[in-house]
């Protein structure tokens, strides 16, 4: 919209200047005058057009805008002031530093010394209306820059907040995923604990009770009946315990194996190396079988080591997501990267082992924006 204002108050300028010359000389009308209009409106246009942005063919585009109106207007007449007004317009509107009041006071004078015979109210008028709009150039050009910048900055912030939304839901979904881990392997250790100590405990009970039966046996039938209820006593109490075992070790454990394991693998890697690793996955989840969670756990693997020895990252995400018919597993790190990826004997180990479960894998990478690679598992149910 803006570009279309200025375009067609140029082409109103060279109208009223070949109409001025019309009305005033249309006997002067001739080819080099057409010559000299055609450069005047073609400069105007590549000056905002074209090199609005670049201070010194802005600058010289101006001071030849100033010639060309001179010549024009000493050679042909016309109206005065449209020779003169873009230029000096143009002073104020496109160029930033101090130069511009050096430029639109140099179009001042031309424009007095070309209007030297003109009667004096007349060139106040002009002048009146020359500084009027220079001084409103000026004040839009302020406004348009404040807007700009608020805009860059407003552009800014949201993608802040966008970024500081993503890295919100991203820590949410880890300390859901370390949360829930946590929890299943603290149920693990308190299952085995019980099964350890309290089992092997009762279990003792009950051989010794048996002994005590046998010993008893020769010293009464009431001390031999007493410890035979003991004995089944402390065995039923002891399949309850084992009851609630069962019952209190968590059913999902099986599913989360891999995911344990995994965890182990990063923890360890992490303390070596240094590198930060977040390990997210999905709610849903399903158990996998020994093939798959072997080749699973050899892609991570193998991704961890290729971040840390070729690509350098200080930084390496990775997210399981578990769908009904798929696994998709995205594994990205903040690497040097590289434009040509040249797969290694690793990197093809996993692929062929993929592969052979029926899997995709697939990679990408850029220099300066890490690597990224995703592999996709079918499900076995």
């Amino acid at each position: 919209m803006e570009n279309k204002t200025f375009l067609i108050s140029r082409y109103l300028t060279a109208f009223i200047i070949i109409l001025g010359i019309t009305f005033t000389e249309i006997d002067k009308l001739n080819f080099f005058a057409i010559i000299l209009i055609l450069l005047f409106i073609i400069n105007t246009q590549l000056r905002y057009f074209l090199f609005r942005d670049i201070s010194v063919p802005v600058f010289i585009s101006i001071i030849f805008d100033f010639i060309f109106g001179y010549i024009l207007y000493k050679n042909y007449n016309g109206l005065l002031l449209p020779y003169f007004i873009i230029g000096i317009i143009d002073s104020f509107f496109l160029i930033e530093n101090f130069s511009k009041y050096i430029l639109g006071s140099l179009g001042l004078l031309i424009f007095l010394y070309a209007g030297n015979e003109l009667p004096l109210y007349e060139l106040l008028s002009y002048i009146t209306a020359i500084i009027t709009l220079g001084l409103i150039s000026s004040i839009i050009k302020k406004e348009q820059n404040r807007t700009l910048k608020a805009e860059e900055l407003y552009h800014r912030l949201r993608k802040s907040e966008d970024e500081l939304i993503k890295t919100n839901h991203e820590l949410e979904a880890y300390a859901d995923s370390i949360k829930e881990l946590s929890i299943l392997k603290e149920r693990n250790r308190i299952s085995r604990e019980i099964h350890d100590s309290v089992g092997h405990s009762l279990s003792t009970i009950i051989i010794q009770l048996g002994a005590i039966e046998k010993i008893a046996n020769d010293n009464g039938e009431a001390a031999s009946l007493m410890a035979s209820n003991l004995r089944d006593f402390t065995k039923n109490g002891l399949e309850e315990i084992r009851k609630a075992l069962r019952e209190l070790k968590p059913k999902e454990f099986k599913e989360y194996e891999t995911l344990l394991a995994i965890e182990g693998l990063i923890k360890d890697f992490s303390k070596l190396t240094g590198i930060d690793v977040k390990l997210g996955f999905s709610k849903n989840k399903w158990q996998l079988d020994e093939e798959t969670s072997l080749v699973l756990y050899r892609v991570v693997q193998e991704f961890l080591s290729n971040s840390a020895r070729h690509g350098k990252a200080t930084k390496i995400s990775i997210f399981m997501h578990f769908s009904i018919s798929d696994l998709i597993v995205t594994m990205q790190d903040n690497g040097i990267g590289t434009n040509e990826i040249t797969p290694g004997l690793g990197l093809t180990s996993i692929s062929e082992r993929v592969g052979e479960l029926g899997g995709n894998l697939s990679y990408e990478s850029k220099e300066g924006k890490g690597f990224l690679l995703r592999v996709v598992l079918k499900s076995m149910y």
